[in-house]
């Protein structure tokens, strides 16, 4: 995608397919660059917020990196805009722009979106800085979540750490009130189906399927997290290889895994853990020339994930914590074919609307290989079903309706 300078040298204007819209840069020293993302953002708030309580890293943590970093976007924000725009912030990186938007932009509308989960307040209260966050976040009009269960635990938050009057779905704040919505995000269905169906795609699956010696194939996508149960996920594979001595030349486990935060120590022991497995169990399950778990350390392309998710019987999206996860939707949204299985956490946001996966307990291993077996082993008859209730609520679920909803949300206020 082509950019262009736009309004002046801080700013490029996009083309998008039916509007241009202009991208301004927000200017941050290296080291404040650092203690915003790495520091707070990375190892602060995002296990905070997911209830990885021995991973947060408080002790130290650049928290003046992490308010200037909000007080530039908002600066940039609110130089960049006019009387009347309307300001929908994202996630947790920018908790404070809300409120600091505010005492710029009075009667502004302004909404923030978080894009992961929101723990009960005896979590949410080992931050230091819980008010401070609480009163950013005040500033907005409308705070959207995944879940109700993710707005009601904020609202308790907000009641059990200020003096303000919490209700059913709204905090009275000075003189405004806040509303919390419980948003679902999706995925572009229309888009990704189409890609589903691209000739260039089915010889893909064609060409991996009969790579993999037409074996029966699980898939796992994700970033590299420790919230993505990964080592969790090869225990409960391993199991089954064990289990049944038939399995190593029926079932193959394609593990993606993109590359995130290596430089971050918690990422890098879980890099080394999930590679010591992967070498274990191929090491004991492996016949010549076939190994049963195919390890692909890198991003993949649109349409090269695509063809993965149509030639495996079987996705394998089993977080320990997750907002939603659209790796769920994605694969079913590339089952034009209503075949496939979706074996779900139970702890990820998208288990509350996906109601056709078989859902589990990821620190179960037992149980966890009791659903492989089980998705593998289903009949076509009962694939098609879950499948077809699946597609059904990941269309509903559009990431378009989302930003519609909110947005109208978000002006009605």
């Amino acid at each position: 995608m082509s950019a262009k300078p736009a309004k002046d040298f801080d700013s490029v204007t996009v083309p998008a397919p039916n509007l241009d819209y202009d991208l301004a840069h927000v200017s941050l020293r290296r080291p404040d660059q650092r203690g915003f993302y790495e520091g707070i953002s990375n190892a602060v708030l995002w296990p905070l917020l997911h209830g990885f309580e021995p991973t947060i890293q408080v002790g130290e943590a650049p928290w003046s990196s992490y308010v200037g970093a909000n007080e530039e976007f908002a600066e940039t924000a609110h130089s960049m805009s006019s009387s009347g725009d309307v300001f929908w912030i994202q996630d947790y990186h920018l908790m404070l722009v809300p409120g600091l938007l505010r005492t710029k932009r009075p009667k502004a509308r302004i909404g923030w979106f978080c894009h992961i989960p929101w723990p009960p307040p005896d979590t949410f209260g080992i931050l230091p800085w819980r008010e401070e966050i609480l009163e950013g976040l005040l500033g907005a009009d409308v705070l959207g979540f995944h879940l109700p269960e993710y707005a009601e635990h904020f609202r308790q938050c907000v009641e059990r750490f200020t003096a303000y009057d919490v209700t059913r779905d709204e905090i009275q704040y000075q003189s405004r009130k806040v509303r919390t919505i419980a948003a679902p995000i999706g995925i572009p269905v229309d888009e990704l189906q189409a890609l589903a169906i691209d000739p260039d795609v089915g010889r893909e699956v064609e060409r991996i399927r009969q790579m993999m010696g037409n074996r029966q194939l699980i898939l796992g996508v994700d970033r590299l997290d420790y919230t993505k149960g990964i080592p969790e996920r090869l225990a409960a594979f391993e199991r089954l290889l064990r289990k049944d001595k038939s399995a190593r030349a029926r079932y193959a486990l394609i593990q993606v895994m993109v590359p995130s935060r290596t430089d971050v120590k918690a990422y890098a022991d879980l890099k080394e853990e999930i590679d010591r497995m992967v070498g274990d169990i191929n090491g004991r399950y492996a016949d010549t020339g076939r190994v049963p778990v195919h390890y692909l350390y890198r991003n993949l392309s649109q349409r090269a994930l695509f063809a993965h998710y149509r030639a495996a019987d079987v996705a394998l999206v089993t977080p320990l914590r997750d907002g939603m996860n659209l790796v769920a939707h994605e694969y079913a949204a590339a089952r034009t074919d209503d075949d496939g299985v979706l074996v779900l956490s139970e702890f990820a946001g998208a288990a509350k609307y996906l109601k056709g996966a078989v859902l589990v307990n990821p620190y179960d291993v037992e149980s966890t290989t009791s659903a492989i077996h089980r998705a593998l082993a289903m009949k076509r008859s009962e694939k098609k079903k879950r499948m077809r209730a699946l597609r059904a609520e990941v269309m509903r679920l559009d990431v378009h309706r989302w930003a519609d909803d909110y947005v109208k949300a978000l002006e009605g206020t």
